[in-house]
């Protein structure tokens, strides 16, 4: 059909208005709009700076150690053959976060140093000459704007004969006309470069050490020594150089994720759903922090675009900037309804009156109770910190992610939990040592309003450890040092029974200390640990909404595609794509007047793996053509474009067996 003429099909003009009815009316106020956007820019602008600031110190130390070596890197002279200094960077498994990891590196070496980065990868580096062409056209892809094009070739005013672009000449007579004393090259994933071309590489670059100083940087993912036993010897003398352990990827992913949940600046989280939603999805796929951070701008952005009510998110907000549809909205929320229910019963029903009747009324308690939700939310999350720190002290303890915790907190499955009776149970057991490594990690916490006087216990444990005349430590009654089993025999039957050793005067009054710290972190975590859900006006302070990042970061493309041209109706909404008997879209019932693509790709349905394309066109016809025989080019024309539509979907393609037929590539379902 490739071959054949084509007809050009023009929709006929329709005096009258389509069935389907636009929308044209706006529901909100432009200045709902606009005032959503420039909160929406504030809060994401101080999120964006926390989770800068946590990139930026989570590799701090492994960045400057990195600079101070490729700095005070010196070529050995003394040495028989030349060796290379040389860095093997262990980044990790996560091969999404490598790239950002070398971007940052070599930012901060060329700002540091006076080098040129250069970054290879196993993608663009296939052989030696192709690697060389690479390194020497990024290389000389770095001089001014002001140079001459012959000289972003290699080519710098030399006379003799022309060099092959994978010539180090070329580097080397660029290198002689710059300003730079090194040149830093990154192999970002070493381990996926063939181990032949890395000892071709290692032997070049040691051989031109005397006219170009070469520094390697290998990005490792499993350990130095995979890496080493990759390399033969002779290779392997020829580097000089140190191993840097970078901090693994989910590591930097928690903090950022504490990150934009604490401190009482924080005006919009993340609710139970999707926080779970996005740590397994990051956690399945290993991406890097960059797509991690843009899930959490897309989610707040779908918050700030879809909530009209978030403009009481503002800081600045006054009561003639919120519109009336913003009021009828809030007294619509279920958590209102359900203040307004605990009202009544409480006997407020004059109170219940005011907030239905009068607006003003109602934006002065809403900014209250915004006020209040957000305190008690912020309560809740640093009760995880409190429970991170405690269990932290405590030795064999399993590591449970402040992450986990915050999703579990938020979802109230925390309170009353395992992790909780077993941390208390810890602590009433905790040794003086014990309990003054706990104390003093709580009083190292920021921004944490822990209602309990931290310093008052710690001067009581260091005045009952000055009292003790021996170096051990108090211990409490429940500890289990202080229980013994005493065997009794009655009537030929042996009883074992506990019984509780004799406590000192300084145990007895430890364990009244450890018993008063014990309910006062109970008492804590009973009042903290509640469901936000239950607030008043949590709408608004937490965003939980699955289907948009859903639809978004995991689409499915092809299902959609498949319910499209099965259903169409579904998606067009018309009275055309409607089965006239039953009054439903129906995948079984073919009319003329559903789009000639979705006819088309349900004949293909009941076809088989190999279609002729006559008996395709003649049932095609046959439901949408007409009597007249001056209708048949147009009905051709629309046969045609459906069949060129479903072929650039994927759905068919041509058969080299029979050339009148086409191959079914794809089965509805599979």
């Amino acid at each position: 059909m490739e071959h054949q003429k084509c007809y050009v099909f023009a929709q006929p003009t329709l005096d009258e208005r389509a069935a389907k009815r636009r929308r044209v009316s706006d529901t909100l106020t432009p200045t709902s709009w606009s005032l959503r956007e420039d909160v929406y820019r504030r809060v994401w602008s101080q999120q964006q700076q926390r989770i800068q600031a946590t990139v930026e110190d989570a590799d701090l130390t492994t960045l400057e150690n990195l600079v101070s070596f490729v700095s005070e890197a010196t070529v050995d002279h003394h040495r028989r053959e030349a060796s290379i200094s040389s860095g093997l960077i262990v980044v990790g498994p996560s091969i999404a976060s490598h790239g950002f990891f070398f971007d940052r590196l070599g930012q901060k070496v060329t700002a540091a140093t006076n080098a040129t980065f250069l970054i290879l990868t196993s993608g663009e580096c296939p052989n030696l000459k192709t690697l060389l062409r690479n390194l020497i056209r990024k290389a000389t892809s770095k001089l001014d704007d002001v140079d001459e094009p012959e000289d972003r070739n290699g080519n710098v005013s030399r006379t003799g004969p022309k060099l092959l672009d994978y010539d180090l000449v070329l580097l080397q007579e660029w290198y002689s006309k710059t300003q730079t004393d090194k040149v830093i090259v990154a192999v970002q994933d070493s381990e996926a470069f063939d181990a032949a071309l890395l000892v071709e590489m290692i032997e070049l670059f040691s051989s031109w050490l005397n006219r170009i100083p070469f520094v390697l940087l290998f990005g490792v993912a499993t350990s130095s020594e995979s890496f080493q036993d990759r390399l033969p010897g002779t290779a392997l003398r020829r580097l000089r150089g140190e191993t840097f352990n970078v901090k693994q990827a989910n590591e930097i992913l928690e903090k950022i994720f504490c990150a934009t949940i604490d401190g009482p600046g924080v005006s919009l989280r993340l609710g139970p759903n999707l926080s779970r939603r996005l740590l397994e999805r990051q956690k399945d796929h290993i991406q890097s922090v960059q797509a991690f951070s843009d899930a959490l701008k897309y989610a707040h952005m779908s918050h700030f675009y879809a909530n009209p009510l978030s403009i009481f998110l503002s800081q600045s907000l006054e009561f003639d900037q919120v519109p009336s549809d913003v009021f009828r909205a809030l007294r619509n929320l279920p958590s209102f309804r359900r203040w307004a229910e605990s009202l009544l019963d409480k006997g407020c029903a004059r109170k219940v009156r005011r907030l239905l009747d009068s607006d003003q009324y109602l934006y002065d308690n809403t900014i209250e109770n915004i006020k209040s939700s957000q305190m008690v939310i912020l309560s809740l999350v640093s009760a995880t910190s409190v429970l991170v720190a405690i269990r932290n002290c405590i030795p064999r303890t399993p590591y449970v992610p402040r992450s986990t915790l915050y999703v579990r907190a938020t979802s109230g499955e925390l309170d009353g939990s395992p992790i909780i009776r077993e941390t208390l149970l810890m602590i009433r057991k905790a040794s003086s040592d014990l309990l003054y490594q706990m104390l003093e990690a709580l009083s190292t916490l920021k921004e944490c309003h822990l209602p309990i006087d931290i310093g008052a216990y710690q001067k009581e444990l260091d005045s009952l450890v000055k009292e003790t005349t021996n170096e051990t430590p108090l211990r409490s009654q429940h500890d289990v040092r202080n229980n013994t089993l005493r065997t009794t025999v009655v009537a030929q039957k042996v009883e074992l029974s506990k019984q509780r050793s004799t406590l000192s005067e300084q145990d007895t009054a430890y364990s009244g200390l450890v018993g008063r710290f014990h309910d006062d972190i109970e008492n804590y975590f009973t009042s903290t640990l509640i469901l936000p859900q239950s607030l008043v006006l949590s709408e608004i302070l937490l965003y939980d909404l699955k289907s948009p990042h859903s639809e978004t970061f995991t689409p499915r493309p092809r299902f959609v595609i498949e319910r499209s041209l099965s259903s169409p109706h579904d998606y067009l909404d018309c009275s055309c794509c409607l089965n006239s008997e039953t009054g439903k879209d129906s995948e079984s019932m073919l009319s003329p007047t559903q789009p000639a693509t979705a006819i088309l790709y349900q004949l293909y349905l009941e076809s088989g793996s190999l279609v002729n394309v006559s008996d395709l066109w003649s049932a095609f016809n046959a439901i949408v053509g007409e009597e007249d025989d001056e209708a048949e080019p147009t009905t051709m024309s629309l046969f045609q474009r459906a069949l060129a539509e479903l072929k650039f979907l994927g759905l068919l393609k041509s058969s080299r067996k029979k050339s009148d037929h086409v191959a079914k590539m794809m089965w509805k379902g599979l």
